[in-house]
């Protein structure tokens, strides 16, 4: 059973998320974006929370339950991608199987052949064992840095306010991308390098912005700061069975196929879906996929909106004025689950 300090905790979360939505609906999503980052005191309290969270009451819960499955844990699920992709021949037979899909699709408008094209643009994963050079990762929304003791990632920790100084200040949502990375005075990150990471992680992040739009220009940048044949991971919550949103996770392919990334890895555990997609050298073989599929509805706004990552409460009624509906209720209930249920996933 949960503490009360744990309760008092997970309170906080779920009201700073409750009232970003809120927002949201009452303003649009520039001014609720802008109203959220003035409140600096609530952030602080934000970070403050998820970080006790996370490593005094979420890991002493799983310890008390005597948690073996760890592959239910998305600190070490997201870990193990990583080393499978990269140091154990992954990124290896995902290049051979984009080279295949370059055949099919007769790509001989480019200069360079398939091989030539991925060669160019890739390091063999047991060159990069052997050179000892670490996977360059971003962790976007990192709160306290959950990777930072995992010797094979370099990594770039960055949030809104960070909790502890292992973390980089940045406003992910609006940060510029050009030529070289470039921080502000008070050690924040205004600018990033496009190309410049193997790895970009969003672990409980897009569920965090109200607006469909917001989280798609997040996977947006994400594309372009990734190195070719990089990887997004993206963890969201979900209690819910395997089945219940399936549909809403074909859309997030279908939407990420367009942008040109192409899922390579799925997997739905008790309380969250994993995801990892790899970047292609080229764009027409991640949407080869969308080609393949049938019975897609011109009328099905998941499908067919463009610039938009939709998640279940999208799709509930919220608050209006001082009002609320049943439905305003189910979706509360909902968001309050997702932190609800946080406590069953270990963090090391």
């Amino acid at each position: 059973m949960a503490s009360e300090e744990h309760k008092k905790l997970a309170t906080l979360i779920k009201d700073t998320h409750n009232r970003l939505r809120e927002d949201y609906h009452k303003y649009g999503s520039n001014e609720a974006w802008a109203r959220h980052l003035a409140r600096t005191d609530d952030l602080q309290n934000y970070a403050a929370s998820m970080q006790e969270l996370a490593t005094n009451h979420w890991n002493i819960n799983n310890n008390n339950k005597q948690v073996t499955d760890k592959s239910n844990c998305r600190i070490r699920w997201i870990k193990n991608k990583c080393h499978e992709y990269f140091l154990n021949g992954g990124k290896d037979k995902y290049n051979e199987r984009e080279i295949d899909i370059m055949k099919k699709l007769n790509l001989d408008e480019f200069n360079d052949t398939p091989e030539e094209l991925l060669s160019k643009n890739n390091r063999k994963g047991s060159e990069l064992d052997k050179e000892v050079i670490k996977i360059k990762t971003l962790d976007v929304g990192s709160c306290y840095n959950p990777f930072a003791d995992d010797d094979s990632l370099d990594v770039t920790a960055i949030d809104l306010v960070p909790a502890n100084d292992q973390v980089l200040q940045c406003d992910f949502l609006n940060v510029d991308i050009g030529d070289k990375t470039l921080s502000n005075e008070k050690k924040g990150i205004v600018e990033f390098e496009k190309k410049s990471f193997d790895v970009c992680i969003f672990s409980l992040l897009l569920e965090y912005f109200p607006c469909p739009e917001q989280r798609f220009r997040c996977c947006e940048k994400a594309y372009e700061l990734l190195k070719d044949s990089g990887l997004l991971i993206i963890i969201t919550p979900d209690s819910k069975h395997v089945n219940a949103n399936a549909k809403i996770m074909k859309s997030w392919r279908w939407v990420l196929a367009k942008l040109g990334f192409m899922r390579i890895t799925y997997e739905k555990l008790q309380h969250i879906h994993c995801i990892c997609y790899r970047k292609c050298v080229k764009k027409d073989t991640a949407i080869r996929w969308i080609t393949l599929q049938k019975n897609i509805s011109a009328d099905d706004v998941l499908f067919n909106s463009s610039g938009k990552i939709f998640i279940p409460q999208d799709f509930q009624t919220v608050l209006t004025d001082d009002k609320e509906t049943d439905d305003v209720k189910i979706g509360k209930e909902d968001l309050i689950n997702v932190f609800d249920e946080l406590p069953n996933l270990c963090d090391n």
